[in-house]
């Protein structure tokens, strides 16, 4: 009998705790999921149900102009803060792992700073720098904003992956006359490699979803996909705006995907 109420008692528990987690796992995903039906829709209306089921507004999308630019842009952006966040986070992290001394605790802070100060801050502050040096409305600026702002996620991720790397290896490996770079290329990286790869996804998703600062930062010249809905849903309410949130939903899964099945099989 008291076996039983164990077993009731324990299947009650897990029942529970299924009901709780999957009410704020639906709480999460379903309001981002419901964009997508939205978006098979010809009515120029939201309608979480289409009247009109049809590819009509991915049509839109593909054949403006204005769409395809910022889209192009949005890309180069963030496809340069992933090579640029990744190359400096990782060499920073490598340098960090390497570092014994009482100020590193306040170094690692310094680096991760730029996530702590609240964005609106950190984009008042970088105009005025910006606008000094010429920046304000480039390409590279926004390069360099935004890797400011994907650097630190870079050198956490990294940084893990490193507590847990045996130093022994590297010492060997320069004990049989590795330099430094090969060492590097042999040793250390496949062993962080997944981190590192995965630095680099989170850095292009921050670079391609950030809005405050790019507000500044692009001026009239440069404006980004999230700039461009942000003036779409500030001056005009248009049905395209579920098409681009599913387009970036799907880029999502399809980059995140394959990182996690071979993490899986690691």
């Amino acid at each position: 009998m008291t076996r039983l109420l164990r077993t009731l008692r324990r299947s009650a528990g897990q029942v529970a705790l299924t009901l709780v987690g999957g009410s704020v796992l639906a709480f999460l995903v379903v309001p981002v999921l419901s964009v997508i039906p939205m978006s098979f829709n010809a009515s120029m209306i939201f309608e979480l149900i289409p009247s009109q089921p049809s590819l009509s507004q991915y049509r839109r999308f593909f054949e403006s102009s204005e769409w395809m630019v910022a889209l192009g842009r949005s890309l180069q952006v963030a496809l340069g803060t992933t090579v640029v966040a990744t190359v400096l986070g990782t060499l920073a992290a490598l340098g960090l792992a390497r570092m014994r001394s009482r100020w590193r605790p306040v170094l690692e802070a310094a680096l991760i700073s730029s996530r702590i100060v609240p964005s609106i801050v950190f984009a008042v502050a970088l105009y005025y720098v910006f606008s000094q040096a010429g920046l304000v409305g480039t390409i590279t600026g926004l390069i360099l904003a935004h890797s400011v702002l994907a650097f630190p996620f870079v050198v956490v991720l990294v940084s893990s992956a490193l507590y847990s790397f045996d130093r022994s290896l590297e010492e060997a490996s320069k004990s049989l006359g590795g330099g430094p770079f090969r060492t590097f290329f042999r040793i250390t990286f496949p062993q962080i490699r997944l981190a590192v790869f995965g630095s680099a996804l989170f850095a292009f998703n921050v670079s391609f979803d950030e809005v405050v600062v790019t507000l500044f930062i692009s001026g009239v010249r440069s404006k980004t996909v999230p700039v461009k809905v942000w003036d779409a849903i500030l001056y005009e309410i248009t049905p395209i705006l579920p098409a681009i949130s599913t387009l970036i939903i799907v880029i999502s899964i399809l980059l995140l995907t394959p990182l996690l099945l071979y993490r899986r099989r690691a």
